[in-house]
């Protein structure tokens, strides 16, 4: 009954029995068949043709409003038992952006499988929205992600705080410079992140304080990932504005960082989760050591 109830409940967010039977790698057809045993065990009908869609019966709101209570219920039963060995094995789905997939997770994840030998990882790495809409679609556990993504089907938990700089090649004429002015950079060459990521985002938005935005400066690449921009840096390509995660001993990988005149360039790291789809055992638990992790947390 259990899995029926899951089953039903994935059908209702998704508002589509053909999405659902992708996601599970079964027929459309048997997800169908599936939803009628449900109506029959139940002796009620839950859902109706609307259009091209459905809708919910009066008796399906009220069972799908029990079915996320009991779903709930039971993964806090798993998580109150979930001490034994037996339960805390498989495998956590993680999606992250570049920041935290590349230069913080790794190392906390590290941490916890100490813990948890038994316990094994799946890390997804891309631009913020990319893992968002991973959530989303049930493809990962949880996010850790640079942006905020409150909206009806996710939240965001602020986990940690970033901080953006300007960075040159160390054989740039600006890299003896303390403190720059961005006036003085925004003809020269400028290498910056593919639309969709928080740190793009998080430098549009500081531009914009200034009452500026990236038409005012001097685009020469875009790039897809970090690595791509610490590398097009070290070449000598241009500047860059680049999180201080991904620059311990920067000078040491050719790079060398600068803060700029009048632009604080803050943001903050997420754990993204679904509202109405609670974690398993094994990523709940892995979702609270990761909360855990905060620097501000006593």
């Amino acid at each position: 009954m259990l899995d029926l109830m899951r089953l039903f409940g994935q059908v209702v967010e998704e508002q589509s029995f053909t999405v659902v039977a992708r996601k599970l790698g079964i027929s459309q057809p048997a997800v169908s068949n599936q939803i009628r045993a449900f109506e029959e065990k139940l002796g009620v009908k839950l859902l109706y043709r609307k259009g091209k869609g459905f809708a919910l019966t009066p008796e399906g709101e009220t069972v799908y409003r029990h079915t996320l209570h009991m779903l709930d219920e039971w993964s806090e039963l798993m998580r109150e038992i979930g001490d034994s060995e037996i339960l805390m094995s498989g495998k956590v789905h993680i999606g992250a952006s570049h920041i935290p997939g590349e230069y913080l997770l790794p190392v906390y994840l590290s941490e916890f499988r100490k813990l948890y030998p038994e316990i094994k990882f799946k890390l997804s790495i891309g631009d913020s929205l990319e893992m968002a809409e991973k959530v989303l679609a049930h493809e990962v556990d949880f996010a850790v992600v640079g942006a905020i993504f409150d909206t009806e089907k996710l939240t965001s938990e602020f986990w940690m705080k970033d901080e953006l700089g300007f960075v040159v090649s160390c054989q740039h004429p600006l890299s003896t410079s303390e403190s720059i002015d961005l006036d003085s950079i925004k003809g020269d060459p400028m290498i910056i992140r593919e639309t969709g990521s928080g740190h793009r985002r998080t430098f549009e938005e500081a531009l914009a304080k200034r009452d500026l935005d990236l038409n005012d400066f001097n685009i020469a690449l875009e790039v897809g990932s970090t690595e791509s921009v610490k590398n097009a840096v070290r070449s000598g390509i241009g500047y860059s504005f680049l999180s201080k995660h991904a620059l311990e001993s920067c000078e040491k990988q050719g790079i060398k960082w600068a803060k700029v005149k009048g632009l604080n360039i803050e943001r903050g790291f997420y754990l993204l989760t679904r509202r109405s789809k609670p974690l398993t055992v094994i990523a709940g638990e892995c979702y609270r050591y990761l909360a855990d992790q905060r620097p501000d947390k006593d």
